[in-house]
């Protein structure tokens, strides 16, 4: 379980190549929006989807909805993105008894398109 949002963001960001501060803005650039869905995703796994849509600056669940449901999808068709979102996931719910990366996978960041 997900317990820490600025945990997930900051993976999130990481991974993405982007900073937090871009995820939580307005921008709908494909590769923040992309960052954005994969953290209301995650999150709402173990939470509800306002608050997971809350946390990233929107005001209607159904963002979440969508969101969780794009990258479902999109998992499902591309290997490479289900291991990336994997890996954030792995690295979101270490326990501090186990720091270490339970998957043992080390996701590459996303190449940016032109």
């Amino acid at each position: 379980m997900i317990t820490d949002f600025q945990k997930l963001l900051t993976e999130t960001a990481r991974v993405f190549g982007v900073t937090p501060k871009i995820i939580l803005a307005k921008g709908r650039k494909k590769e923040i929006a992309l960052a954005r869905q994969v953290v209301m995703a995650l999150w709402s796994d173990h939470h509800s989807f306002q608050d997971a849509t809350n946390r990233v600056n929107r005001t209607c669940h159904n963002t979440a909805m969508y969101a969780r449901e794009r990258v479902l999808n999109r998992a499902e068709l591309d290997q490479n993105f289900a291991r990336i979102v994997a890996g954030i996931a792995a690295r979101c719910q270490q326990t501090a008894e186990n720091p270490s990366n339970p998957t043992g996978l080390e996701p590459e960041p996303l190449e940016k398109s032109a």
